[in-house]
């Protein structure tokens, strides 16, 4: 059991995917941590520094982090070519994220560029599976 778990946890493929919801769920974080943030005067209040007082902006970061290990991995094994175009699910995985978590709204519009983002990666997806089988 131990060593299946490794060898997933090893897999350049699962440490994308990995990379993929790290940076979801930190987009997640920072985004509650920055609304809950507490006000500061005008003069410092456009930095956003007032967003390190929440817990959740810590999380944010954390998961930030933690996708940095996981996406340095990934380019020592799949090519940027590769790898870089599947990693845009981000704009799929965002907004859901925040659907699902903080309710907002998502607009026709964005269900649209959603769907348009999808069908890009599947057509990137395609060959990156022929790829795979021959190795």
């Amino acid at each position: 059991m131990i060593q299946k778990t490794k060898k997933l946890l090893l897999n350049p493929w699962f440490q994308l995917v990995l990379s993929v919801l790290f940076v979801t769920t930190s987009e997640v974080f920072l985004k509650r941590g920055a609304v809950e943030a507490p006000r500061l005067p005008a003069e410092v209040n456009w930095t956003g520094v007032s967003g390190l007082a929440t817990l959740d902006v810590w999380c944010g970061i954390l998961f930030v982090i933690a996708s940095f290990i996981s996406w340095l991995y990934v380019l020592r094994f799949i090519p940027l070519t590769i790898a870089f175009p599947l990693s845009h699910l981000l704009p799929v995985l965002v907004p859901l994220g925040l659907l699902f978590f903080l309710h907002e709204h998502i607009s026709v519009q964005r269900w649209g560029g959603i769907a348009l983002v999808l069908l890009g990666v599947l057509i990137v997806a395609r060959p990156v599976a022929r790829i795979e089988e021959k190795l």
